[in-house]
């Protein structure tokens, strides 16, 4: 049986920041000798840098170190360095990237984590799975840890590109066709599904999927979306892995990464790997096209600047990206041909 850890703590709501101090010394293991390790990067420490300094006046032993690269080398450097300094506790501060390489160094280095975002771009900010460059500029998976603290704070989040907002909910479509791939792997494998993971991410998807008022511009928008990631975040880590979050829409996602650069959000490329998934999976495509235009986001392939030739290759390619991992693509032929064929309709039928 998998063991699985929750966080301690989770606020969301407006001026939430004010409070950080206040929740490190309640919810942990503090002492005023403890020593804390703010990671951020420079950009958003010139733009918060009263703001932060204000949440963490009354923390005397405080270091804030900003992030140089978002690499597994780098994060393990971060490690070393946070071990050496006998740092207790680390504080994520920015978006997906600087709160993964927050979350592996603090993993690695075996210390107290808490995220405080500043976008809600994916469903990262609290699963156990650190995304980070490698060789060639490549993206891997690395097992990691969920946080022990999660402060949203939504005045913060509201200042952020509406777009990284719209990736957050586009990561969200991916649980309806990884769960269905999950629920394939079993059947062919033998094994079953974790009952109490799998609610979890469908509750996460139904909650956006099934919420009248589908709006990213205010309090209430910010806490749903952020709520919904949340949740996905703690399915992964119930289940012990990433298969209710993640399918064959992910593999489409990596291919993509791996093969182009075509600086696409994260979240957005992986709803329109999520239309595509369901497609292929028999199912009706409407579902997701519906949601994801209710709030703004197009996943029209051709508007987004992928071009046929890189839809084609990257679907073609996405199960050598992680070739253990059984989905709907290894249960169909794959060929260019159907893959041209749902480039067109779905540049056709998606705005």
């Amino acid at each position: 049986m998998n063991q699985f850890s929750l966080p301690i703590f989770m606020s969301v709501g407006e001026n939430l920041i004010e409070k950080l101090s206040s929740e490190v010394k309640r919810c942990l293991n503090y002492s005023s000798s403890s020593k804390i390790a703010l990671i951020t990067s420079a950009e958003l420490l010139e733009i918060y840098s009263s703001v932060i300094e204000n949440a963490l006046l009354d923390l005397p032993e405080i270091e804030v170190v900003l992030v140089k690269k978002t690499s597994f080398d780098y994060a393990v450097e971060l490690a070393k360095y946070i071990s050496i300094k006998n740092i207790k506790i680390v504080i994520g501060f920015g978006g997906g990237a600087v709160l993964d390489t927050a979350k592996y160094a603090s993993f690695v280095a075996k210390t107290s984590y808490i995220a405080v975002p500043t976008a809600l771009s994916n469903e990262g900010l609290s699963s156990p799975i650190a995304v980070l460059y490698t060789q060639n500029a490549r993206k891997k998976s690395f097992g990691s840890k969920i946080p022990e603290g999660i402060i949203i704070d939504t005045t913060i989040i509201s200042k952020a590109p509406k777009t990284l907002l719209q990736a957050g909910v586009g990561d969200t479509a991916s649980n309806y066709t990884a769960l269905f791939d999950w629920k394939l792997d079993c059947a062919k494998n033998g094994t079953t599904v974790n009952d109490f993971s799998y609610m979890l991410s469908e509750m996460s998807f139904n909650a956006l999927l099934n919420s009248p008022e589908k709006v990213l511009d205010s309090k209430e928008g910010i806490t749903m979306v952020a709520k919904s990631l949340v949740i996905s975040g703690i399915s992964m880590e119930i289940a012990g892995n990433s298969r209710p979050c993640s399918g064959s829409e992910h593999l489409f996602s990596h291919a993509i990464d791996e093969l182009y650069d075509l600086g696409i959000p994260h979240g957005i490329l992986v709803a329109l790997g999520s239309v595509a998934a369901c497609v292929l999976q028999g199912r009706n495509k409407f579902i997701l096209i519906d949601y994801l235009n209710a709030y703004g986001i197009s996943v029209n392939p051709m508007k987004l600047g992928i071009t046929q030739e890189h839809f084609v290759e990257a679907w073609l390619f996405a199960k050598e990206t992680r070739k253990e991992r059984f989905t709907i693509l290894n249960t169909i032929d794959l060929s260019a041909a159907l893959f041209n064929e749902l480039y067109e309709e779905l540049s056709e039928v998606c705005k």
